[in-house]
């Protein structure tokens, strides 16, 4: 496999046998749909070319006075990735990396609602019917990567690629604009209320990432998940 990957993973998740049937089966007869689609998912992260404007938000600042930048830290760049960034100017690099953080505090903070959920309730009916595998059977957090039928994982790695190929970022607007609102509801664009807005949703994500490793660590150590609460 290129660039060694299958190792890689393999060596990271060995406890978890289904990563080496998903790696594998990237070469059976549906390689070219799960491959493609986990390109699209990758390109979003990839240091293409930037050719879209900036937004005139971004310009009308400082980087150092962005949304996202709150106390106690402020701004926080240690590596200066900002300035030295492969993706342009400090503006080009600063709009990439806060798309990339903003997508992953989303993902994170339903990680994290999952996790909470998954730990109390469960769907009715079955997951698999053709292997008898109800939601019911599947367990909470990381030991689920062996109970899950490789062809849900893969239904998963479709519908994130897909995701990636149909949904796009509106030119001109600030990262993680995709034109749906803020739970679906239309802010003016810079108006406190948004701002605000924001500013929460980049907090909550960024402590949600912490939050759902943290889980992952926890189970890994203790065997279970949500080990330090399991008395409630």
């Amino acid at each position: 496999p290129p660039l060694g990957l299958e190792a890689s993973f393999l060596r990271a998740f060995r406890r978890y046998p289904i990563i080496h049937h998903l790696i594998s089966s990237i070469m059976a007869p549906i390689n070219t749909i799960v491959v493609a689609c986990l390109a699209a998912t990758a390109a979003a992260f990839a240091p293409a070319e930037i050719s879209f404007k900036i937004s005139t938000s971004l310009n009308a600042k400082p980087i150092e006075k962005e949304i996202g930048v709150l106390p106690p830290v402020g701004f926080f760049d240690p590596l200066n990735l900002i300035k030295n960034g492969p993706y342009g100017s400090p503006e080009q690099n600063f709009y990439h990396y806060r798309g990339v953080e903003v997508k992953h505090g989303r993902i994170a903070m339903a990680a994290t609602l999952g996790m909470l959920t998954q730990q109390n309730y469960h769907f009715q009916g079955y997951l698999s019917p053709s292997e008898n595998l109800q939601f019911s059977d599947v367990p909470n957090g990381l030991a689920a990567l062996d109970v899950v039928p490789l062809s849900g994982w893969v239904q998963i790695a479709v519908l994130i690629g897909a995701h990636e190929v149909i949904v796009k970022q509106r030119e001109g607007k600030a990262p993680g604009d995709f034109g749906t609102g803020y739970f679906g509801v239309a802010m003016d664009d810079q108006s406190s209320k948004q701002l605000s807005s924001l500013n929460a949703e980049i907090s909550n994500g960024r402590l949600a990432m912490l939050g759902i490793l943290g889980m992952f660590a926890s189970e890994i150590v203790h065997g279970r998940p949500l080990a330090e609460v399991s008395w409630i």
